[in-house]
């Protein structure tokens, strides 16, 4: 069934990294922060620093957090607020320079190689989050990073080779042909859309350093793991930008095919959602799953494959998937009106869809879930929502005699039971 970048999403959601600790620590003091590098001024007073020895977090053998050692960093929290001088003070060494050990980046690849671009570092989990669907869908050939830095020159080719036909320039007013997918190399233009949007000046900043990045302040008393996990974000987002460096250059070869990709613009659109719009046309799976999103302020990027994609029709017939991607508390009116995706071969119009159950299961039973608030006024704690196990026992009573509904609970409870989410 159609379940569901990151970056991190993948991947599910991903709250501070995908770097688990074998074991668990009490918090321990740290410095006042402020959110992203700061700009390094020498000439600033050095400031004098109490530096806080943190306890050390026991990482898995081959993980980041093992392979960089970034036990041995300072704290994290008002690391990049410091002077260069004071920050000298506190380690003789750039904590980044941890990515010219082999191992280190070697982990990091492993780590970073898996997930999927759209859910890298989103950490709202309670919020609408469309990039959800990357977690609960099932596709031939996932969005990774490791699909878009596999073979961005072959990628690259094979664009240019796809708009030298003009059978795979579908406009504005053209309809979707993904039969045209392997001849019009639509995994290549979407792959080539996300290296745009990573690596060049009209995708970096926002899509690097403006992520969605789980930070810590003072008053949120960070525990070691969480102090690290920030030490490990920065160390992936500089990965990424040194795998930026290697891809091709700037050319004349570029700025021409440029030109071209410019003339298929429907409207206000950048390149890169120019694209991964005609990549879903040409039937990629995966850009068939893009909707708008903004991953940070200021920022919001409007592709909308999900139109044209091959699961279109989920899309637009099935249900609201938005209902889906707000992470709402479960409840029988809720869980009713999606246990529809837990049927073994779910169809729409000879399209089979094909969910990820365990996601889908662990998604609709945990905290945290989204409750409306009022800026500015005190609301009472929201009551504490019932267990999976007790919808699921009013859903039997209530569909008693639909024996296709039924099969869609029993998968649903064995998947949850399975979990230990059911209670």
């Amino acid at each position: 069934m159609l379940g569901m970048f990151v970056l991190l999403f993948l991947g599910s959601s991903r709250s501070i990294s995908e770097e688990k600790p074998v074991v668990a620590v009490p918090p321990a003091p740290t410095i006042v922060e402020n959110t992203s590098s700061a700009i390094e001024v020498d000439s600033a007073p050095s400031v004098e620093v109490d530096t806080p020895q943190l306890a050390p977090v026991v990482y898995p053998a081959g993980s980041v957090g093992a392979a960089c050692e970034v036990n041995e960093f300072p704290p994290r929290a008002g690391y990049w607020f410091l002077d260069s001088k004071t920050r000298r003070r506190i380690t003789e060494k750039d904590p980044l320079a941890a990515l010219k050990n082999e191992e280190c980046r070697t982990a990091l690849e492993h780590h970073l190689y898996a997930i999927n671009p759209y859910l890298w570092g989103s950490n709202d989990e309670k919020q609408l989050n469309a990039n959800r669907v990357f977690s609960f869908v099932v596709i031939d050939n996932p969005l990774t990073f490791e699909r878009i830095f596999s073979d961005p020159s072959g990628d690259f080719v094979r664009v240019q080779e796809a708009f030298a036909n003009p059978d795979c320039q579908l406009g504005q007013d053209e309809e979707s042909n993904w039969s045209l997918n392997d001849t019009c190399h639509a995994e290549a233009i979407f792959n080539y859309a996300l290296l745009t949007r990573f690596c060049y000046d009209d995708g970096y900043n926002n899509g690097i350093r403006n992520r969605s990045r789980q930070m810590y302040w003072e008053k949120d008393n960070p525990t070691p793991e969480q102090d690290r996990g920030m030490w490990i974000q920065d160390l992936e987002a500089d990965w990424v930008k040194k795998k930026c460096k290697a891809v091709y250059p700037q050319d004349d070869q570029q700025a021409a095919l440029r030109k071209q990709i410019w003339s298929l613009q429907e409207g206000n659109q950048r390149l890169d959602e120019i694209l991964i719009n005609l990549a879903a046309k040409l039937g990629d799976s995966a850009a068939g799953l893009t909707q708008p999103f903004s991953p940070s302020r200021g920022t919001t990027y409007r592709e909308e494959g999900y139109k044209f994609g091959p699961h279109t029709e989920w899309f637009t017939n099935f249900f609201n998937p938005n209902d889906l991607f707000t992470k709402h508390p479960p409840s029988v009116e809720r869980l009713g009106r999606l246990m529809s995706l837990f049927a073994e071969e779910p169809t729409r119009e000879g399209q089979s869809i094909d969910f990820n159950h365990e996601a889908l299961v662990q998604y609709l039973c945990t905290p945290p879930y989204y409750y409306f608030t009022l800026r500015g006024h005190v609301l009472p704690p929201p009551p504490k929502p019932p267990s999976c196990r007790m919808i699921v026992t009013e859903l039997r009573r209530e569909f008693h005699d639909n024996q296709a509904v039924l099969g869609y609970i029993a998968t649903f409870e064995d998947v949850a039971m399975r979990l230990e989410v059911y209670e």
